[in-house]
């Protein structure tokens, strides 16, 4: 029975420190641990810890961090009336309504200003100009990317390499092809990953209204498409690394080329497990967040960890 003059607890107002605590969560920090890749090209070259290098990681990180973090503002304020349809993303500060939507612009603003001064005061002017094309990029996925079916994974699982390009430019270290074409195929094949868990979780919802997915390029038909198209692009980033294993560039940089083949086996059994999973509908549909607490990350971790110190240091 409702009392006049008493406010459910529903429709009371947010207090400022729960406002501020939805902001926090909009800026999706769980998110920066993508921005790791920064060091791949330092760390492949054996340089992460010659001179001053890995400060200038440091500083990548955070200005690269800062910059995602606005363009995640800016999607889900975007988004948001169709967040609300969703049944995990209605909890977002906007859907929710527990962020006012007028937080937005001066948000955005700030985390992108924060990240590109941090480039320009501490990083050479080529980190800044693959920060700004980085920025360019997020925004138009945003605003309709996205929205062409295929180009939207291929953008997604372009900017990881983005992201290491531009840690290569922010320690003035050249990238390897090998290096290029393992990242674009092995993250694009996330990328069909995430769509697919998508295009299952809404199956039997699509059957009677394709709406939600067609906004994406996407029908509920794609589904077996879409998990081939992954799968295979998972198998591109295993064939490349094998390449590696016998390449010029392997002998220039490791003693024992040949134990690499350990991380071929444990990079192939890693998307084999991920694909079992995602066909099984158990994928969360945050790649981060299964690629981080999936027991099969850790195992193949090691495994990699493992065999590059053994192809570096090969015992004997």
């Amino acid at each position: 029975m409702h009392i006049e003059g008493e406010t459910s607890a529903a429709n009371r107002p947010a207090s400022i420190a729960a406002r501020l605590w939805g902001l926090c969560k909009l800026l999706r920090p769980h998110q920066w641990v993508k921005n790791f890749v920064l060091m791949l090209p330092a760390l492949l070259a054996h340089k992460l810890f010659i001179g001053n290098i890995w400060h200038q990681v440091a500083w990548a990180f955070v200005s690269l961090s800062l910059s995602a973090s606005a363009v995640y503002v800016l999607n889900d304020r975007m988004d948001y009336l169709a967040d609300r349809e969703h049944p995990k993303k209605k909890q977002r500060g906007f859907a929710s309504s527990l962020v006012p939507l007028s937080w937005a612009p001066a948000t955005v603003a700030m985390l992108s200003i924060s990240g590109s001064l941090i480039a320009w005061s501490f990083l050479p002017i080529s980190f800044l100009y693959g920060l700004l094309f980085y920025l360019f990029v997020t925004t138009l996925y945003t605003f309709w990317l996205k929205r062409l079916v295929i180009v939207d994974v291929l953008v997604l699982g372009g900017l990881y390499t983005l992201r290491i390009i531009i840690g290569g430019l922010a320690t003035d270290i050249t990238v390897s092809t090998w290096l290029l074409a393992f990242s674009m195929f092995v993250f694009s094949s996330m990328a069909f990953g995430k769509r697919y868990s998508e295009l299952l979780r809404n199956q039997k919802i699509s059957a009677e209204n394709d709406a939600s997915l067609k906004r994406r390029g996407y029908h509920v038909n794609d589904l077996a498409l879409v998990q081939t198209l992954g799968i295979c692009t998972g198998m591109m980033s295993v064939l490349v690394l094998s390449l590696y294993v016998d390449s010029d560039t392997a002998k220039e940089y490791y003693e024992c080329p040949q134990a690499l083949w350990g991380v071929c086996i444990a990079v192939f059994y890693w998307i084999c497990n991920f694909w079992l999973i995602a066909h099984r509908g158990r994928m969360n549909e945050d790649i981060v967040k299964f690629v981080f607490l999936d027991w099969s990350t850790l195992v193949g971790a090691v495994i990699v960890i493992a065999c590059s110190i053994i192809a570096i240091w090969p015992f004997g």
